[in-house]
Order: structure tokens, then sequence, then C-alpha cells
């Protein structure tokens, strides 16, 4: 067989959809541009940003909530230049960034070269740097050099950032919390940190309200703490405060 010419070729892959109409507004309202749109007799459209464009084309009966297996991968110059304009976009879009349900935009971590987007049909969207560098911290989950809270921190920024999984770095964190003898007061104000995090984001406040009082009481400088904050972008979150002390006055 004679090998074709590679410009002859061209290969689409289509994405599943509910609805085209609103899967094509969606993506227009995030910067892409509607480039074709057909609703018979079967619905197909295209939506076209930086000379790449994204296929869709309706599924019956598809269960957006339920889709946890199509998506594709981006290609851009800075995931971070992007995740900024998209967020932005959202916002003005729906009022806020949704980090759950349907459509959610992963939260992209400060030295992270990759953002997950989910569209309105459970489409995941990888967006990812060209010149990718997070591979040295992707691989650090499996450094054996390192005490057990250290690895736990790893392995729940691994779940964290890579893999979309929030309920996993939760347990990971949880489980290495429990046992902290030995452990700097450094790593362990990490772990706490990046716990309030996931707490909040998951409307846990009782939680956050946990761990930030255990915060509180560890003997770390606020510099060395917002040097943490700085590496998992937390600065949002409300500065932990030592308890007051009310004093009891009694009456007579």
């Amino acid at each position: 067989m004679q090998a074709s010419n590679s410009s002859e070729w061209i290969t689409i892959p289509i994405l599943p959809c509910v609805s085209i109409e609103e899967t094509l507004h969606f993506w227009q309202a995030l910067g892409f541009e509607i480039t074709y749109k057909q609703t018979h007799p079967y619905q197909y459209g295209v939506v076209e940003r930086g000379g790449h464009q994204l296929h869709f084309g309706r599924l019956k009966g598809m269960d957006a909530a339920n889709n946890f297996y199509t998506g594709c991968l981006i290609a851009v110059p800075n995931a971070g230049d992007v995740y900024y304009e998209i967020t932005q976009l959202l916002k003005q879009h729906i009022g806020r960034v949704p980090h759950a349900g349907i459509p959610r935009v992963s939260r992209m971590k400060p030295n992270t070269t990759r953002f997950t987007l989910t569209d309105v049909s459970g489409n995941a969207i990888i967006f990812v740097s060209r010149s990718e560098q997070d591979q040295e911290t992707w691989e650090k989950a499996e450094n054996k050099n390192q005490s057990k809270l250290q690895r736990a921190i790893a392995i729940a920024i691994r779940f964290r950032d890579y893999k979309n999984d929030d309920e996993a770095a939760i347990k990971t964190l949880d489980a290495a919390l429990k046992r902290t003898n030995n452990e700097n007061s450094i790593d362990i104000a990490e772990a706490l940190i990046m716990r309030i995090e996931l707490a909040e984001s998951s409307n846990d406040p009782i939680k956050a309200a946990e761990c930030k009082s255990r915060l509180a009481l560890l003997a770390i400088s606020e510099s060395d703490l917002n040097l943490l904050r700085e590496k998992h972008g937390t600065f949002g979150s409300p500065l932990p405060v030592t308890p007051i002390r009310r004093k009891i006055i009694k009456h007579d």
C-alpha cells in the first residue's frame, strides 16, 4: 500500500453533546467562534480558536452528569494565560467560576502547566502548555527519600492538580494528618493549607475551621505561611487567627 501525502488525510474526533445549541453557545461565550452549525437531519457543530477546531455531534439520550469518558487535549503556548481568560469569561457568563458540577473548571495551581475545562455536556477538555515543565512535580510522589507526610502531600498534589480528584486528595491528607508525630512543622502547615482549600472548595466549613485552628497553633512564621499559600495559590482564603480568650465578667 502506497503511503499517502500527510496533507490528504485529516483526523477529526467528534465530541458528543446533549444539545448543539447549548454547547455552541457555551464555547462561544468562552471566546471560540462558531464556524459551522447544523440542526437537521442531525445536530452537528464546530467551534474554532487559535486555528484549531472542536467538533460536536448530538448524542440522543446522553446524560452529561454521567459523561466521564470523552474529551481531548489542546496544546497552547501558555495554559496559565488561557486559564485566566476562561475563568474571567466564566464569571461573566454564569456569574462565578465553578469548580464542581457541570460545567466546571479545575483549579490551576502555581507552577503547573495544565487545567481541565468540563463543558455543558461533560466533555473534559485539557489545556496544556506546549513546553510542559511539571513532570518533576508528578514524579515527586514516587520519591521514597522523604517523610510520610511529605509523600502524602506530593500524592495529594497529583490527585488535585493532575487527576482532578479532590476526594482522593482529601482522603490522602486526612490520613496523613492523623499521624504527624516527628513531622516538620512546615510540612504540617503545608498539608493543612491544602486541606483548608479543599474543604472550602467542597463547601465543608466545619473542616476548614478545624484545620485553620490547628494551623494557628503551629510555631511557624507568617512569612513561611505566606510562601506556602503562594505555592498553593490560596491567598484568597482567610488567614488563620489565634483564638481569642474571652474575659468573663461576673456580675454581683
